[in-house]
């Protein structure tokens, strides 16, 4: 009785929920400026390139080629070798003996009280001579005229930051199946057209590409200021929006691609990384009522669909109606991930994932527990 009596109250909310999501995602994606490839700067300044890169030997190579083909000509790189424990130095120094536009400088050892790639950052940044600073993940591949257009788009709708999702390829099956939903949950939590409003106080960055004035980098005190955030890119991107700086995020029109072959255990890390920007400055039972709420929207739906057969109508057609609306809301970010569609069926394993994550996440937190990511573990303070 109990149980009917949920049932009869948590469906239509979630399906009505589900629905409104749906088409909002829908308005959002259309809504969103993609850069254009003809577009051409006012004015070409130097550009400091800055590359944080851990363990990126797969990588690093692609990324910097596809840098020295930029149709953009005044830059320099400063690639920042994190402590690597593999090959990404000795490749990335080699390819920088080749180019005196590139340097690269080595981190020895971790520092206390800074977290994740920030003193990466930083250090690249000090030691960057250019007025405009871009930072680029190393697992990233970028058309020749990704730098051209996408400053060109900074100039001329007057930003002061610009940044963008990348297209995403993964080559492993964890990732196919964990990342989308991962992407999914940010841009319903927080949805790029909120971000780019001014009247909204939902701000990130996307770490894969940040195109930021160096003025406005050191007003806001740039990666020094977020040094313990565990998901700096959020922080920062508060700190900009809370300054009244001009911050906007656009699609990369297919001129940035991520590179991604983590693993599982890595993808679950990833999960757990983006989920505890939520709940790091709640109260515990926010964390909890995010748990309740994630799991009538992500778990509830495909469980009842098991009794689909004993619900009376209209709840049996809303499950169906639910499961329709969530799928359609996640082939949307299909759109800028290469790999099948087919990927889409796994919707109840990846919600489960994605609901897990987030108790474990919530419960790290509240317990002090350590967080684990990029090979080093940190405490949430």
């Amino acid at each position: 009785m109990i149980l009917s009596t949920f049932v009869e109250i948590v469906i239509p909310i979630v399906a009505l929920s589900w629905f409104a999501i749906l088409l909002f995602r829908i308005f959002s994606y259309f809504k969103i400026d993609k850069l254009n490839l003809k577009d051409k700067p006012f004015s070409q300044p130097l550009i400091s390139i800055i590359i944080p890169a851990r363990n990126e030997h797969l990588n690093i190579k692609r990324c910097l080629q596809s840098i020295k083909n930029q149709s953009y000509s005044n830059f320099e790189v400063i690639v920042v070798d994190d402590n690597s424990t593999d090959d990404t130095y000795k490749i990335a120094e080699q390819f920088c003996k080749q180019d005196d536009r590139f340097t690269i400088m080595k981190i020895n050892h971790d520092n206390p009280g800074w977290v994740g790639k920030n003193y990466a950052c930083h250090e690249g940044y000090k030691n960057s001579n250019g007025s405009i600073l871009l930072f680029i993940d190393a697992d990233t591949e970028h058309h020749p005229d990704s730098v051209i257009s996408s400053f060109s788009y900074m100039q001329q709708n007057n930003l002061d930051v610009l940044t963008m999702f990348p297209q995403l390829i993964c080559s492993d099956f964890w990732g196919k199946l964990i990342l989308p939903i991962l992407i999914s949950m940010i841009n319903i939590l927080y949805s790029p057209l909120l971000l780019n409003s001014k009247r909204t106080p939902v701000a990130y960055l996307v770490g894969g590409f940040i195109l930021i004035k160096k003025q406005i980098y050191d007003s806001v005190g740039g990666h020094e200021s977020v040094k313990s955030s565990f998901v700096e890119d959020k922080s920062l991107g508060e700190r900009i929006k809370k300054s009244g700086f001009n911050l906007k995020l656009v699609r990369s029109n297919n001129l940035v691609t991520t590179y991604s072959n983590i693993g599982y255990s890595n993808n679950i890390n990833a999960i757990q990384r983006a989920t505890s920007a939520s709940f790091i400055q709640s109260h515990f039972i926010i964390g909890l009522l995010s748990i309740f709420l994630a799991f009538t929207s992500l778990v509830l739906p495909y469980f009842l669909l098991i009794f689909i057969n004993s619900l009376q109508f209209p709840y049996s057609i809303l499950i169906l109606l639910t499961i329709v609306f969530m799928s359609m809301s996640y082939l949307i970010e299909f759109a800028d991930i290469h790999h099948s569609k087919f990927y889409v069926l796994f919707q109840p394993l990846t919600n489960l994932i994605l609901f897990f994550s987030m108790i474990v996440s919530v419960f790290k937190i509240y317990s002090n527990s350590k967080f684990i990511w990029r090979d080093r573990s940190y405490t949430k303070k």
